[in-house]
């Protein structure tokens, strides 16, 4: 995959059929809900912004906005777009971003949810992994606050 040939869109229109094949692909969590579950955001229509080689999704970020601030849901990059041997093999997991198609992602989406009135976002990461991805979009780690979460998800036991 030539990464020259990715084009990244804001509000892209994204088939049920291009994001399950996108999360097969690359062993991101979403499958444990199953299809018809997992495509279920697309219907929302949240604020997303899609990388694509050709017809292929190969990258995603999305988040939700309230008219002031915004939370970052999902940011995953096709595993083979990262770069070098990655130790999760994850799409969801941004370990690398080795061509710099996950940092225009973030800052495309970050810019239009500006133009909208954004003022404070907000991203869950995995420590360890994610912060410079996070870091490279203009986010950083609020070291005062704590994460409080109630995780129902029927494939985590």
């Amino acid at each position: 995959m030539d990464y020259n040939d990715i084009k990244i869109e804001y509000m892209p229109k994204i088939t049920e059929e291009q994001l399950w094949d996108f999360y097969v692909r690359n062993d991101i969590c979403e499958v444990g809900y199953g299809k018809g579950t997992a495509v279920i955001p697309l219907s929302y229509h949240p604020y997303i912004v899609g990388a694509f080689y050709g017809d292929l999704l190969v990258g995603i970020i999305r988040a939700t906005f309230d008219g002031l601030s915004a939370d970052i849901k999902e940011f995953c990059l096709e595993c083979t777009l990262q770069g070098g041997t990655l130790r999760y093999n994850n799409g969801s997991l941004i370990e690398n971003d080795a061509y710099g198609i996950a940092r225009r992602m973030g800052i495309l989406l970050l810019d239009e949810l500006r133009k909208l009135g954004n003022t404070f976002t907000t991203a869950y990461i995995v420590e360890g992994v994610e912060e410079d991805i996070y870091e490279a979009i203009g986010l950083s780690h609020n070291k005062g606050h704590l994460v409080y979460y109630a995780d129902e998800r029927p494939y985590i036991k």
